[in-house]
């Protein structure tokens, strides 16, 4: 059977050339913004059936009766109601969006915009994680690709991100790309060389960042490495903790991801010296630093020996290019998390404040957890990094492509999706916003529904929507599309944009100093003190669905209200409605 035939069938049973589910649009509850309309064929049927004889017959006595008249006065008024039409006909009509292609209202709306503020030389920076597979496809083969992460650089930028990370590129057998075949390529399914250096010079030309994922942990098992340098990996003649898996030759190998993953003997002087050539590669074609995969699992359960190979990697990296940045995945929730920052790497994601689990999310959802803790999480993360390493900066998150999305556990309701969203990127440290999160988009279960494609336009078939990976099951989203969400000034995007922008005028909420002030008695208020470069603001948040009102010295410059709702000042006196922020400057 050819491949053609096969797409043929895939495509009567699911509507896709790849067999996979379609995703489905799930309007909010009471929600008729984004729904289609159509007359159904069956009250066509029923409206054409209601000629019945009796009609028939009046028909028949009216044709009986004199026309002539008639069709005197109509070759009389003709004329002139076609003038009068053309008369009240506009000079210059605009067809509807809903008639052109979705990249080109998505521009329009984006242009309409008042532009961002230039992306800041850090630290302190927001980026936005783009997984490459699932963004935007520009060739039409259904794979996200990276001149469709170019082509939506407007979009990034619009937003106000100082940079992305891209999910891994290089030649892989999965869709996700974290077993990699060759550190020196780039996977023909998202184009190649040429189409990676193009995409780093229009982010540089924007004042946008790049950094790579970068994933030593492990490689593919069909890396050349494993056949011709087994010296590399580790490879024993007993298994050890965890998994391992038997060669032919009767000896194991370490995978503690999967068979098809391979771990790393990073204590190999050999391989060091492979992987500094890979870091001069990339960073000698403008990437600007890399996020670093899977930490703790250098040496699982030895933080001292990860320590030292993230130092050995800080010095190899600042000694090629000393302004890269290095971002660490140490999943982890407990203060052990903040060991590694001896090690010389800027930021670790802060994971104690992400996903459903998360300080942000137990702030929104749970009547019991009080503002005052979450204040208080914020300071020890902040201070604990610096103790450690003065130059640090926390990487505050809220969600990632292995985290169910915000949307699901917060109810799917816009005002504590925004709020959270408020919250993460109110903290200090360098934010990240995995994409779609800024539309409210659905994603949970297996890790292939939290990939799913960037929601651009309800047109699920329109050229440039990506397919998804394969398995993923049939998602809906409940909010509406990136198209239509950037023309709607109280939509879950236009709130992460306005949050991110404030990140930018503000450098004291990525950078400045960190102190919370007493306030009130307001379980779910409060509000800190962030210093920089000899100047002062206070933020001032209210967590909770009814107003509160604090006392804080200060002018009121700024906001974000998940309801529209505005807060009001008089004197000191600041009341803040339901799910609000508010920046003051002293």
């Amino acid at each position: 059977m050819t491949r053609m035939m096969v797409e043929q069938q895939q495509t009567a049973r699911t509507g896709r050339p790849d067999g996979r589910p379609l995703q489905h649009v799930e309007l909010p509850r009471g929600s008729r913004r984004f729904a289609h309309h159509a007359k159904s064929p069956q009250r066509i049927s029923r409206g054409a059936a209601r000629l019945t004889a009796p009609d028939t017959a009046r028909r028949s006595r009216r044709l009986r009766q004199p026309v002539t008249s008639v069709i005197i006065a109509l070759l009389v008024l003709m004329p002139l109601c076609l003038t009068a039409a053309c008369q009240a006909q506009p000079a210059d009509v605009t067809p509807p969006d809903d008639n052109r292609a979705w990249p080109e209202v998505l521009a329009d709306a984006l242009a309409a915009q008042e532009p961002p503020l230039p992306g800041q030389a850090g630290p302190g920076l927001t980026w936005y994680q783009v997984f490459v597979y699932s963004f935007c496809d520009s060739d039409g083969d259904g794979i996200g690709d990276l001149n469709g992460v170019t082509e939506h650089l407007d979009y990034i930028q619009s937003m106000g991100f100082d940079g992305i990370w891209l999910s891994p590129i290089h030649p892989s057998s999965t869709y996700h790309k974290y077993n990699v075949r060759d550190y020196l390529e780039i996977d023909p399914e998202y184009g190649d060389m040429d189409d990676f250096d193009a995409l780093v010079e229009a982010c540089h030309l924007r004042g946008i960042k790049v950094i790579l994922d970068l994933v030593i942990n492990h490689s593919d098992l069909n890396h050349p490495w494993f056949t011709e340098r087994p010296e590399y990996y580790n490879i024993a003649d007993k298994p050890g903790n965890g998994n391992w898996e038997l060669l032919p030759d009767g000896r194991w190998y370490e995978c503690q991801f999967w068979g098809e993953m391979p771990d790393f003997n990073l204590d190999s002087a050999e391989l060091r010296a492979q992987l500094e050539k890979m870091f001069a590669f990339w960073l000698g074609r403008g990437v600007d630093g890399f996020r670093l995969d899977a930490i703790k699992d250098y040496y699982s359960g030895n933080i001292g020996s990860n320590v030292e190979v993230l130092s050995w990697l800080n010095n190899a990296v600042k000694g090629i290019k000393p302004d890269s940045y290095l971002v660490g995945e140490v999943w982890d929730t407990t203060n052990s998390l903040y060991q590694y920052y001896e090690s010389g790497i800027d930021s670790f994601f802060s994971f104690p404040f992400a996903g459903s689990d998360g300080a942000v999310a137990k702030l929104v959802i749970q009547a019991n957890t009080t503002m005052d803790d979450f204040l208080r999480k914020t300071d020890e993360a902040y201070s604990a990094a610096r103790e450690l390493n003065p130059g640090a900066t926390n990487a505050p998150f809220f969600t990632n492509h292995d985290m169910s999305r915000a949307s699901g556990f917060l109810r799917r309701d816009p005002n504590l999706i925004k709020m959270a969203w408020g919250l993460s990127l109110m903290q200090p440290g360098d934010a990240f916003v995995y994409y779609g999160e800024e539309l409210g988009m659905s994603g949970s279960g297996k890790d292939e529904n939290k990939r799913a494609p960037m929601f651009w336009t309800d047109e699920l078939r329109a050229a440039g929507m990506a397919y998804g990976p394969p398995g993923m099951e049939e998602m809906t989203h409940s909010f509406p599309p990136a198209v239509q969400q950037v023309k709607d000034p109280d939509s879950i995007y236009s709130y992460v944009r306005d949050a991110v922008r404030l990140r930018g005028k503000y450098p004291h909420i990525g950078r400045g100093a960190f102190e919370a002030l007493p306030v009130g008695t307001d379980a779910k208020a409060g509000a800190v003190l962030r210093a920089w470069q000899g100047s002062e603001i206070i933020i001032a948040y209210n967590a909770s669905p009814e107003p509160a009102t604090l006392t804080l010295p200060g002018a009121l410059r700024d906001a974000l209200s998940a309801t529209g709702e505005q807060p009001a000042q008089e004197g000191d006196s600041l009341t803040l409605p339901g799910y609000c922020i508010a920046i003051l400057e002293k």
